[in-house]
């Protein structure tokens, strides 16, 4: 198998280990629009651990390996998509995107919709501080001017590890697909999520590990957010939210 090819299949094991089962899909892992989940399974199943720390582990080794693929067929239509992919993970997409999302559910007088926009803001921003505060702790260089995947230099501004981008989309794909009833917006939230992370390592600025350590950031962040997130009561006097500890 080619190192194109373990990457694909890469993304398509690391997406099977965020996408919920049918049936759990509309029970545990789907918080209510008015109510918080009551659960008392694990944020991170072990199963869900396990893989994501072997496919960690397979990054980490093939960094370099990923890198030179995705520069070496890098091209006009990989540039062309990884800068729609890019979008996804940006915040001068993000807010006005939150900001459209929240007015079209006072458009059509939808709490629903207004408080998965609200749920899915708070995901961004909790996933946005864990990522920021990693990346300038642990202080990884970035591929396009490191010599090697390894390179570390705590607090000196390097930022590589891990994705900001890839955190941001994977938060706001896992909000919003937890509170829809059907696969295939699942399927396409995080499809839409895992290009943003696709279009990191094309574009050169991050390794595979980065942007792989990136999405876990967000998925979980938005998981937790759903589940401590109470009640969202949308009024003409303001928003008011619970969270449960």
């Amino acid at each position: 198998m080619t190192v194109r090819g373990s990457l694909a299949t890469a993304v398509l094991a690391f997406n099977a280990t965020l996408l919920p089962l049918p049936a759990l899909a509309q029970t545990d892992y789907v918080p209510s629009a008015v109510a918080p989940v009551h659960t008392s399974s694990p944020l991170i199943s072990r199963p869900v651990a396990a893989v994501a720390g072997l496919l960690f582990a397979g990054a980490l080794l093939g960094d370099r390996e990923f890198r030179e693929e995705a520069q070496e067929h890098r091209d006009v239509t990989t540039n062309s998509v990884a800068s729609v992919g890019n979008s996804f993970g940006d915040w001068k997409m993000l807010i006005p995107a939150t900001a459209a999302g929240y007015l079209a559910g006072e458009i059509a007088g939808s709490g629903e919709i207004k408080g998965t926009v609200l749920r899915a803001g708070a995901a961004v921003a909790l996933a946005t501080g864990i990522s920021s505060a990693l990346k300038y702790s642990v202080g990884r260089s970035r591929p396009d001017v490191a010599g090697t995947n390894i390179e570390f230099r705590p607090f000196s501004g390097s930022a590589s590890f891990p994705s900001g981008h890839t955190a941001a989309a994977f938060a706001i794909a896992t909000a919003v697909a937890d509170q829809t009833h059907d696969r295939w917006s699942d399927y396409l939230l995080y499809g839409a999520a895992s290009v943003t992370a696709l279009s990191r390592i094309n574009d050169n600025r991050h390794w595979a590990s980065d942007v792989l350590i990136g999405g876990l950031i967000g998925h979980f962040s938005a998981r937790w957010i759903g589940r401590k997130m109470g009640p969202v009561q949308v009024a003409p006097t303001g928003v008011s939210v619970h969270l449960q500890f």
